[in-house]
């Protein structure tokens, strides 16, 4: 995106709301960078050390690789919640703000009144997301949730790995799905706020969340008693649908109908013997799906890879190349669409990022900076001054 194409700032759809973020980590800060990227004014409220993610890794020319991407647009102020001066600003900012973003412990949050009665007597108008591994009620509500963690309680280790055993997903799934999750709730609730002039509390588990990930799994389950297998390479409910590989590299295929099959048999791989009716259906191919993906894969063996892309391409079939994170950012799709995005690093230097949705729908100012560790301390509490002198809620 060129600087000429971009939107000015007060241009943006979320352009003069105010969120305050008492976050750490990656879910309750993706949050609220998608709000930022959105045009919200973000106020990042950091513990007397900041966040921890700032000292996750030195990657990004001393920097945090997590902090750089997840914190861009946002203010950082140091705020010591153990002291009654610095919970009186954080009140303060409360009334001044939106929405709340925080995910802090749920014992956290009854300790300093962020709890949803609450808040619901102090700031009727204000949306809080309160993000927690488990919820803020019940017997897991106490528990530590970090990614990982919840990977494995939500059934997502479970479905991923092979006979061996479960395998980590390779990103931090579970916080960024919440995150993104959190973003879209707070988005609907400063819609109906708009409507009836109330605010909304949020209480956002990220145990939920994942759910979503593990819908079909658990719709099969909870309606007939269906658990599906684990597998590595292969979907568990579409054949011929996984990694395969070719007399050289590996290649995704995904056959999703039964007309494709036709073509996939013909045209690609030149195997109409597999036209049967036994392997007619998609339902019949995942009962005989061993001898379905042998004969496929056996097939596949006897060409490099771009032959078969090459054919696959020709009748119109879906596939993907496993990419290296290194051919991920030099990707063609992230070279057309301009994906590439400058940033600029507490201390002046720059640094690149992938662009995010949010930015490139809405044409975000281009070269956002992120904070220094309380940075914006007299600006914040200069503006929240003003604010209260000249009588504003």
């Amino acid at each position: 995106m060129s600087e000429t194409s971009a939107s000015p700032a007060d241009e943006l759809p979320l352009r003069g709301v105010r969120v305050v973020a008492l976050e750490q980590s990656v879910a309750g800060p993706l949050c609220s960078r998608i709000l930022a990227d959105l045009g919200a004014d973000v106020v990042k409220v950091e513990s007397p050390a900041g966040d921890f993610a700032r000292r996750w890794d030195s990657h990004v020319r001393g920097s945090s690789s997590y902090f750089t991407w997840l914190s861009r647009r946002k203010r950082s102020l140091r705020l010591n919640l153990r002291d009654a001066a610095d919970r009186e600003i954080l009140e303060r900012l409360l009334r001044s703000a939106d929405v709340l973003v925080t995910n802090m412990s749920a014992a956290a949050a009854e300790r300093l009144g962020l709890t949803e009665p609450g808040l619901r007597q102090r700031f009727p108008r204000l949306i809080a997301c309160h993000i927690t591994g488990y919820g803020t009620r019940g017997r897991y509500r106490d528990r530590k949730a970090y990614d990982m963690l919840l990977q494995a309680e939500t059934g997502l280790l479970d479905l991923t790995g092979d006979e061996a055993g479960p395998a980590r997903i390779g990103v931090s799934i579970c916080d960024i799905g919440t995150g993104l999750y959190a973003a879209g709730l707070v988005l609907a609730a400063l819609i109906e706020r708009a409507r009836t002039g109330r605010g909304r509390f949020i209480d956002l588990s990220m145990f939920q969340a994942m759910t979503e990930f593990a819908g079909p799994n658990l719709t099969a389950f909870a309606n007939s008693g269906v658990r599906y297998e684990r597998r590595r390479l292969r979907h568990h409910n579409i054949v011929p649908y996984g990694v395969y590989a070719c007399a050289d590299r590996h290649l995704v295929i995904a056959v999703e109908h039964d007309e494709e099959w036709g073509r996939f048999c013909r045209e690609v791989i030149e195997r109409p013997d597999l036209l049967v009716p036994r392997f007619a259906t998609n339902e019949l191919r995942v009962a005989y799906r061993d001898e379905v993906d042998g004969e496929v894969e056996r097939t596949l063996r006897s060409r490099e890879r771009a032959h078969w892309v090459q054919r696959l391409e020709r009748a119109g079939l879906a596939y993907a190349c496993i990419n290296a994170i290194d051919e991920v950012w030099e990707h063609p799709v992230a070279v057309d669409l301009d994906l590439h995005r400058q940033v600029t690093l507490p201390d002046g230097s720059g640094a690149l990022v992938m662009g995010s949705p949010a930015e490139t729908a809405f044409r975000a100012p281009d070269r956002p900076r992120l904070p220094a560790l309380d940075e914006h301390r007299e600006e914040v509490l200069g503006e929240l001054t003003e604010t209260e002198r000249e009588g504003c809620p």
